[in-house]
């Protein structure tokens, strides 16, 4: 890390996820996360069946992607690669209503649970691929005093080096 400002990003916009069936991912999201279809492709070559998926109330998308020749494995978040995929939430009591939601719509999740580190609360679950996913409340005022204490050990190296 060189210490050179970073450009700004402005929250995450989109995912392509693959799956091994796209109309169940499709409507699983849909049902479950409250997705909704914008878009249908096969580019020319690409080897995949894309659907666009939209969050109206997050302006964020998931890209769904089976290949034309699909892989039967589910995935597994100890390869290397994706871990887990994460959506954050605006209030921590919204977690609340995801949670009847998903019992609504019959989806499995391990329901509300304190976050390690002081970090926040969260709901598990996962997707048909068995895909490990998190809706989550950040607690801001953690990762802030985190990175008062990261600026302040930043301001003292730099005046111990200047002296």
């Amino acid at each position: 890390m060189t210490g050179d400002p970073v450009p700004a990003l402005n929250g995450g916009t989109h995912i392509n996820l693959t799956v091994r069936d796209l109309e169940r991912s499709t409507q699983w999201y849909c049902r479950a996360l409250g997705f909704t279809v914008v878009r249908d492709a096969r580019p020319v070559e690409s080897g995949f069946h894309f659907r666009t998926l939209l969050h109206s109330r997050a302006l964020t998308s998931i890209v769904l992607g089976q290949a034309d020749e699909p892989r039967t494995e589910p995935f597994d978040e100890h390869r290397v690669g994706l871990h887990h995929l994460a959506f954050h939430v605006p209030e921590r009591e919204t977690l609340l209503e995801w949670v009847a939601h998903l019992d609504r719509a019959g989806v499995a999740h391990g329901g509300v649970e304190k976050l390690f580190l002081e970090a926040g609360y969260g709901v598990w679950l996962r997707d048909p691929d068995n895909i490990w996913l998190e809706l989550y409340w950040l607690n801001a005022e953690y990762f802030m005093r985190k990175m008062r204490e990261h600026h302040r050990a930043k301001r003292a190296e730099r005046a111990a080096s200047a002296s």
